[in-house]
């Protein structure tokens, strides 16, 4: 601790603002992680199969109960806003589900990019203090004695480097989140367009699709043995004739 303490003193003015920068950073880390890690963040695939289900049931009242049960993750909310209007015209649903999107998304994104500036302003802050500090150190060592000069120097270099280390203290771990939320986020935003793509098809295809799309295999499964049968009439036909 105590050596803590002294290198925050030894840097200088130029610490204080830098730990402005750290606590900032720290705040909107916690914020971010918190809600895109666990309020945003959800199942995908399981929710469409859920709602899947439903449409092919035609019951979209237990389709809005599923969105209902989360009011934070964007998936849940795209999906609620065209089942909410799954009885409207296509283009129409396609509309709601795109200003859906609009709304979300920037939640997601929110105060993110503040984690790049401040590690660029920490960073820079930090080279300010070392050179404010190295110019304020040869000034010093220019009025004192030979003898404490090379002393004063290797002091001074010493304490104008702390506000460096300080600034990439902070700026570091400001670097490393925003690139890993950043790729959470985009993750997120394409399983929405997946999944709420697959939604808009299966709302315009409805449950007739299933229906059709099982006829016609139990259409083509019964004609199958119809056609063997004549065909093997036909070879039976030939033999006695010959």
């Amino acid at each position: 601790m105590m050596f803590l303490i002294n290198f925050f003193q030894a840097g200088g003015f130029w610490m204080w603002p830098i730990l402005g920068m750290f606590i900032l950073g720290s705040i909107v880390i916690a914020e971010r992680v918190y809600y895109i890690m666990f309020k945003y963040d959800a199942d995908g695939a399981k929710l469409f199969q859920q709602v899947q289900k439903c449409i092919i049931d035609n019951n979209i009242d237990d389709a809005l109960k599923l969105c209902n049960s989360n009011k934070n993750a964007p998936i849940y909310l795209v999906f609620k806003a065209a089942l909410m209007n799954a009885d409207r015209p296509f283009d129409e649903i396609q509309d709601q589900v795109e200003v859906a999107n609009l709304e979300v998304i920037p939640k997601l994104q929110m105060r993110v990019s503040f984690l790049y500036t401040i590690a660029n302003v920490a960073t820079l802050i930090g080279l300010l203090g070392t050179i404010i500090g190295l110019v304020a150190t040869f000034e010093a060592v220019g009025s004192v004695e030979a003898s404490q000069k090379q002393v004063l120097l290797s002091l001074g270099i010493s304490t104008a480097m702390n506000t460096t280390a300080f600034g990439l203290i902070v700026a570091i771990p400001c670097m490393l989140t925003y690139g890993y939320l950043f790729n959470k986020i985009n993750m997120i935003v394409d399983e929405v367009d997946h999944f709420s793509a697959r939604l808009l098809v299966l709302l315009r295809t409805g449950s007739g699709y299933f229906e059709n799309f099982s006829s016609k295999n139990v259409v083509s499964t019964q004609q199958q043995p119809k056609i063997n049968e004549k065909s093997e009439n036909k070879i039976e036909d030939k033999k006695n004739a010959a």
